[in-house]
């Protein structure tokens, strides 16, 4: 079973917390309990007929954990962005969160998403869905509107970001299919090549000699190797 690593990281009370809670459990949780270090979930789905274990790390968004939250963030394949829509600073700092898990990831390939969390608090909503929106294209991240009340908006995140994982890996398989065969076909085409050229040293080799007998033939060469036309 595949088991790709998804960590959610944000600014401290942005609802990480409750995201996954009402991911896993199907509830949510009015009291805020901040997240010491990391704490990990687990998710199965199948999309397409593909068996995928999510395995989900919660973050701390303190900055007092920063350090901690690095060594928790390696190895990650998928990363959801979380900030709050009445608070502008969480939103600021998205760009700082993008920055935080490439570095621990050494800027591998990850999947990014964006969960523009609370959407019920609406009323009084500080970053626009168009501020979100052009911030996730500009930074080629998914975009998606989440409020930890609303387990429908939470399952929709998580498992478009599993699709995108599993279409991500079908295509390096293809790629590295495509390239095996460029592989062989080149290494046909070598092996044709270079017996091309050994039929061609034998022919140069036949030919030296019919010229050399032909030299001779005016001397009488009565060598069964002699060639006369």
């Amino acid at each position: 079973m595949i088991k790709p690593k998804l960590i959610l990281v944000g600014e401290g009370a942005v609802g990480k917390s409750s995201i996954i809670q009402q991911y896993i459990e199907k509830r949510f949780n009015e009291a805020y309990l901040i997240t010491v270090g990391s704490d990990k979930s687990i998710k199965d789905l199948n999309i397409n007929g593909k068996n995928i274990r999510l395995e989900i790390w919660d973050t701390a968004g303190q900055d007092k954990y920063r350090g901690v939250n690095k060594i928790f963030m390696k190895n990650t394949k998928i990363a959801l962005l979380v900030y709050d829509i009445t608070d502008k600073k969480s939103f600021e700092q998205l760009n700082n969160w993008i920055n935080h898990v490439n570095e621990a990831n050494k800027n591998e390939n990850i999947i990014f998403g964006i969960a523009a969390n609370k959407s019920d608090l609406f009323e009084t909503q500080v970053v626009s869905t168009e501020e979100g929106k052009k911030f996730a294209q500009e930074h080629n991240c998914l975009f998606f509107e989440t409020s930890a009340k609303d387990y429908g908006s939470i399952e929709k995140a998580f498992y478009k970001l599993a699709e995108v994982y599993l279409e991500k890996i079908d295509n390096k398989k293809t790629d590295i299919n495509n390239n095996n065969n460029d592989i062989n076909i080149n290494n046909n085409n070598q092996t044709h090549n270079n017996e091309n050229d050994d039929n061609k040293t034998k022919i140069n080799g036949f030919e030296n000699e019919i010229d050399e007998k032909i030299v001779n033939k005016d001397n009488e060469c009565c060598s069964s190797k002699c060639f006369i036309f």
